[in-house]
C-alpha cells in the first residue's frame, strides 16, 4: 500500500452521499441482535486500529474484514482501493466464504462495472437485493455480477483526501439479502475506520492530541453500545465537554434537525466559561440558507475566519457575525440514509486553523452519538410497542369474552318480536337515535326487553362492528364495581395481583351498556359523570389519565327522576344520561304481540328439547293475552318453556301462575318442574323408558334424549329396564 501518498493529498470537501437504488420496502433481514453485534465489531475495530503499528495495519484490516464477513453472514466483503486515475480497482483487502470464488485482485471499472463505478465516484451508495433491480443502463454490470454469482450487493464509497479513494463492498451469493439502512450506516463507518488507518494517520495538529482523541473515541464507542435511554443525553453532554476541553473550542454541540429540515435544535451543547450560549432553535432556512443546502447534500462546512465564507453565502456571513462567531465547522451526520444531526464547533475569541483530518475524526464522534440516540429511540419505540401490544391483547381477550356473551344472547333472542303500535313507536325511536353517538336512557319494567333495545341500537349504529360491552351494575359486588368499570393497576388493593383493563377501556371505540344504572353508588356516579363529560378516567391505583371514545346506553327499571328527588341519584348525572329516552312498554300494553312471542318461544324450545309442538288452543292463547304479566316478556318465556316441558303431544299445555300481582306464589324453577313431571311419567310406566307404553313415547321424546335429560336432572335410572344402564 502507498500510505504516504494518501497522507499527503490535498483535502477537499466530499460530495453528497446518496443511496442510488432505494432500499426495498420489504422487511430487512438484519435483526436487532445482528445490528448490535455489527456495532460492537465497528467499535472494536476502532480500538484495534489506533494501537496497531504501521507495518501491521494491512493484516489487522484483513482480520477485521474476515470477522465482519462471519458476523454479518456475507459471502464476500472487502475494502477496495481505487488507483490514482480512478480507472482500476485493487482488491487490496478482501475475503470470501468457504466454497465462494474470490473477486479478481485487479479489474477495470469501465470494462466490468461502468454504471457502478460512475455512481461510486459521484459519492452514491450502490445497493440492490436482486439483479432485477438494476436499471437498463447497468446491463454490463448485471452480466458481470451474474458471472460472479452475485444475488445481492452493497458498495459504499469512502473518502480520503476529499475524494473517493476506497469503497467497501459486500456480496450475497447463496441467497438474496435486503440491506437495512442501519447496517449500511455501520458498514460505512467500518470502512471509514479502515480507510483512515491506511490513509490518514497524521492529520491532527500533533501526534499526542491525535492519539489522545482517538483513544477517547475508541473508549466512547464501546461505552455507548450499552448506554441506556435514561443515560444517553447525560453521557453525550459529558463527552462533548471532554472534547471541547481537549481542543479548546468555545462552543461544541450536537444539533438535531426538524423533520422538515427547516429548523436546527441545539439538543446537546457545552460552552467555555463566559461564552454566550447559542439559541436553542435556529431557523436555518432563513439564517443559514447556503450552509443548509450543502449540509443536506452531505458536505462538511468549515471556515477558519469569516473572511473564508464565500460571497454567495452573504446571509450566512451576516448571521455568523451577529453571533460573533469567528471560526466554525459543521459536519452532517446521516441516520437511516438522510441528514438527521449536525456536529458543530465554533470559536468567538479567536480564529482557528482547522484541518480536515480533525473533521473526519469528529464525524466519527458524531456518528457514535447519532447511532446511540437512534438505538435508544428504537428500543424505546420497541418497548412502547410491546406495551401497546400487551394492552391490545388484554383488550382483545376481554372483547372475545363479550363476543361469546353476544353469541349466547343472539341464540336466546335473535330479534325484537312484535307488531303492536307501542312496540312500533319504540323501534322508530331506535332508528332515529342509532346513527348518532348520543347517550340513550332506556326505561321500563323488569323483563320488558331493555337489553334487546340496547342491542338493536348497537346493530344500527356506526359502531356495529365492535362488541357492545354489558355491565350489570346491580350484579357486581360494591367493592369491585369501580375496578370493573375503570380498571386497576397491579397492587391497587389486596388481591389485585395483575393489571386489568376496565370495561370502559375495553369499550373504547364501541358501546357500553350500563344495566340497572340506578344501583350505582354515589361515588361511582361522580366518576361516570366525568367519563360522560370529558371521556377520561384513571385506573384504580393509577394517576395516569386514560382517554376513551365510548357511546353510553343506560337502562333502569326505576323512575330516575324520583330517585333524584330522594337524593339517591345525582341530578347532574341524570341530565347527562337523559339525552334521549326510550320507554319500553310492559307486555300488558302490547297484548297483540303475545301470540307472536308465544310461537317464537315454542319454536325455540321445540328445537332445544326435540319436541314437535305445533298447536296452541284458542282458549289458552286468550288466557295468555288476558293475563297481566307482572314479569313481562321474561315471565311469558318461562310459562312457554314450562308448557313445552310438560306437553306430551303436539299441543302446548299452558298453565298460568296462580293469583295476581304481589299475591302470586313463587313458581317452581324449570328444572324442578321438569324433574317432577318426568319422574311422575316414569312411575306410571313402571320406569320403562322404551317401547309402546314407555315414558319416552308418552313424553314425545327420543329414548336417548330422555336418558340425557334424566342424567342432567339427577334422576337415577333403575337397572334392568329396557337394557339401558345408568
Amino acid at each position: 500500500m502507498q500510505r504516504s501518498a494518501l497522507r499527503n493529498k490535498a483535502r477537499s470537501k466530499p460530495a453528497a452521499e446518496k443511496i442510488l437504488l432505494p432500499i426495498p420496502k420489504a422487511k430487512p433481514r438484519d435483526t436487532m441482535q445482528e445490528l448490535l453485534e455489527m456495532e460492537r465489531l465497528v467499535s472494536d475495530s476502532m480500538s484495534r486500529i489506533i494501537t496497531v503499528s504501521a507495518d501491521l495495519v494491512d493484516r489487522e484490516i484483513a482480520a477485521l474484514l474476515r470477522q465482519m464477513l462471519t458476523t454479518c453472514g456475507f459471502d464476500r466483503c472487502g475494502l477496495m482501493m481505487l488507483t490514482q486515475d480512478k480507472t482500476e480497482v485493487r482488491a487490496s483487502h478482501a475475503c470470501h466464504g468457504e466454497g465462494i470464488a474470490a473477486v479478481p485482485e485487479t479489474y477495470t471499472l469501465r470494462d466490468l462495472f461502468p454504471w457502478t463505478g460512475e455512481n461510486l465516484l459521484h459519492g452514491n451508495i450502490v445497493s440492490f437485493s436482486s439483479l432485477a433491480e438494476l436499471p437498463p443502463l447497468a446491463e454490463a454490470d448485471r452480466r458481470n455480477y451474474a458471472a460472479l454469482g452475485v444475488q445481492s450487493y452493497l458498495a459504499i464509497p469512502i473518502y480520503a483526501g476529499g475524494s473517493v479513494e476506497f469503497f467497501i463492498d459486500a456480496h450475497h451469493v447463496r441467497a438474496r439479502h435486503i440491506w437495512s439502512k442501519e447496517s449500511i450506516s455501520l458498514l460505512r463507518l467500518f470502512g471509514e475506520v479502515c480507510a483512515n488507518a491506511l490513509g490518514g494517520g497524521h492529520d491532527t495538529r500533533n501526534e499526542e492530541v491525535r492519539l489522545q482523541f482517538e483513544r477517547f473515541v475508541s473508549d466512547l464507542s464501546v461505552k455507548f453500545i450499552n448506554v441506556t435511554a435514561d443515560e444517553v443525553d447525560r453521557e453525550i453532554i459529558a463527552a462533548l465537554e471532554q472534547v471541547r476541553e481537549m481542543f479548546q473550542f468555545d462552543g461544541f454541540g450536537l444539533i438535531s434537525l426538524s423533520p422538515d429540515k427547516g429548523e436546527a435544535i441545539v439538543s446537546h451543547a457545552c460552552y467555555g466559561e463566559g461564552i454566550e450560549r447559542s439559541p436553542e432553535k435556529i431557523d436555518i432556512s432563513l439564517r443559514f440558507p447556503w450552509t443548509k443546502e450543502r449540509l443536506l447534500r452531505g458536505e462538511m462546512i468549515h471556515f477558519n475566519s469569516r473572511e473564508d465564507v464565500p460571497e454567495d453565502a452573504a446571509v450566512d456571513r451576516q448571521s455568523w457575525q451577529a453571533m460573533k462567531v469567528k471560526a466554525n465547522f459543521s459536519i452532517p451526520i446521516l441516520v437511516a440514509g438522510s441528514v438527521a444531526y449536525i456536529i458543530a464547533a465554533h470559536d468567538v475569541r479567536a480564529t482557528r486553523c482547522l484541518d480536515e483530518g480533525l473533521l473526519l475524526r469528529l464525524r466519527l464522534l458524531g456518528e457514535i452519538f447519532a447511532n446511540a440516540l437512534f438505538r435508544c429511540k428504537s428500543e424505546a419505540e420497541f418497548r412502547n410497542s410491546c406495551t401497546e401490544i400487551q394492552r391490545l391483547k388484554e383488550k382483545l381477550q376481554l372483547e372475545a369474552e363479550y363476543l361469546q356473551t353476544e353469541i349466547i344472547c343472539s341464540h336466546c333472542n335473535e330479534q325484537i318480536i312484535g307488531q303492536s303500535a307501542a312496540l312500533d313507536k319504540v323501534l322508530r325511536l331506535v332508528e332515529q337515535v342509532a346513527s348518532t353517538d348520543s347517550t340513550v336512557l332506556i326505561c321500563g319494567e323488569t323483563g320488558t326487553g331493555k337489553e334487546l333495545v340496547a342491542r338493536a341500537i348497537q346493530e344500527l349504529s356506526l359502531r356495529r362492528n365492535k362488541p357492545i360491552v354489558k355491565v350489570n351494575c346491580a350484579s357486581l359486588p360494591a367493592a369491585l364495581v369501580e375496578s370493573e368499570l375503570f380498571g386497576r393497576e397491579k397492587g391497587a388493593y389486596t388481591g389485585a395481583l395483575t393489571r386489568q383493563a376496565g370495561r370502559f377501556e375495553v369499550a373504547d371505540g364501541a358501546t357500553i351498556f350500563l344495566d340497572e344504572i340506578s344501583e350505582m353508588s354515589p361515588e361511582l356516579q361522580a366518576k361516570l359523570l366525568r367519563v360522560l363529560q370529558e371521556g377520561q378516567f384513571e385506573r384504580l391505583g393509577s394517576t395516569k389519565t386514560i382517554h376513551v371514545d365510548v357511546r353510553v346506553i343506560a337502562a333502569t327499571n326505576r323512575n330516575l327522576a324520583e330517585e333524584v328527588k330522594k337524593g339517591t341519584f345525582r341530578e347532574d348525572l341524570y341530565y347527562r344520561l337523559n339525552v334521549f329516552q326510550i320507554v319500553v312498554p310492559p307486555l300488558r300494553e302490547r297484548a297483540e304481540d303475545i301470540p307472536l312471542l308465544a310461537w317464537a318461544f315454542v319454536h325455540e324450545f321445540n328445537e332445544k328439547m326435540g319436541k314437535k309442538i305445533n298447536r296452541i288452543a284458542k282458549s289458552d292463547m286468550n288466557a295468555l293475552q288476558n293475563y297481566h304479566w307482572p314479569g313481562n316478556v321474561r315471565e311469558l318465556r318461562n310459562v312457554i318453556e314450562y308448557g313445552v316441558i310438560v306437553s306430551t303431544g303436539n299441543g302446548l299445555h299452558v298453565r298460568l301462575p296462580e293469583g295476581s300481582g304481589e299475591e302470586i306464589a313463587r313458581p317452581l324453577l324449570m328444572d324442578e318442574v321438569e324433574r317432577q313431571h318426568i319422574t311422575g311419567v316414569l312411575q306410571r310406566t313402571g320406569w320403562r323408558i322404551k317401547g309402546e307404553n314407555g315414558a319416552a313415547r308418552i313424553l314425545g321424546m327420543n329414548p336417548s334424549t330422555l336418558y340425557s335429560r334424566m342424567q342432567k336432572l339427577g334422576i337415577a335410572v333403575r337397572n334392568g329396564q329396557d337394557g339401558i344402564s345408568p
